[in-house]
């Protein structure tokens, strides 16, 4: 059973921001994908993270290089809509571990290498950082937003929006994304995205 007793968190103006990097030459890291319960980081909960190792630009779908869990959302319940988008219900994270229960297993997957993610920036990262406040682990892993490097082909695929979104660009490069908005399946679409980007 989760600890449903939330520690003290580290306070919001203690806790660094996750940096961005723009090194666009990285070949091994961690993508990640976060499904939430909504949009807005300060006030909804995280309520399952996937993940995948790239090493050497090799993404290797195998269970040892996976990390995905539930988790079970904090003050928050997971509306009609969240659960029509994911797919994710009620009872799924029911008995989940808190988010300062998981994120530690999850920064000693992710290790020493950057995190990779698309719309990650302004997003998913913003809600790791208030995990990590719970969790009293300072990230300080640098990551890399897709969204801002795929925003740079975008034309050459005829993809008029101002910010292209993940479906744009795996439909774009012919990915197929088999669970679209579940965490492990974005992380590794995302990967191939990226992986597909590098490679025009």
């Amino acid at each position: 059973m989760s600890n449903t007793q939330a520690p003290t968190p580290i306070k919001k103006e203690d806790y660094p921001t996750i940096k961005e990097t723009k090194d666009d030459s990285i070949n091994s890291y961690v993508a990640f994908d976060l499904e939430t319960t909504g949009l807005y980081p300060s006030n909804d909960s995280i309520i399952e993270i996937g993940a995948i190792k790239v090493i050497d630009g090799n993404i290797v779908e195998s269970d040892e290089m996976y990390f995905q869990e539930f988790v079970r959302p904090y003050r928050k319940q997971i509306s009609a809509q969240v659960q029509e988008i994911t797919g994710i219900t009620p009872a799924d994270v029911e008995d989940a571990r808190q988010m300062w229960e998981v994120i530690p297993d999850f920064m000693e997957f992710v290790g020493d290498l950057p995190l990779l993610g698309f719309n990650s920036i302004f997003f998913d990262c913003k809600f790791l950082e208030r995990a990590g406040r719970y969790s009293h682990i300072y990230i300080n892993n640098p990551c890399f937003d897709v969204i801002n490097y795929a925003n740079q082909f975008k034309k050459g695929f005829g993809i008029k929006k101002r910010r292209c979104s993940l479906k744009d660009m795996s439909d774009a490069l012919g990915i197929v994304n088999p669970r679209a908005h579940r965490a492990l399946a974005d992380a590794i679409t995302t990967a191939k995205v990226y992986q597909g980007l590098k490679a025009l």
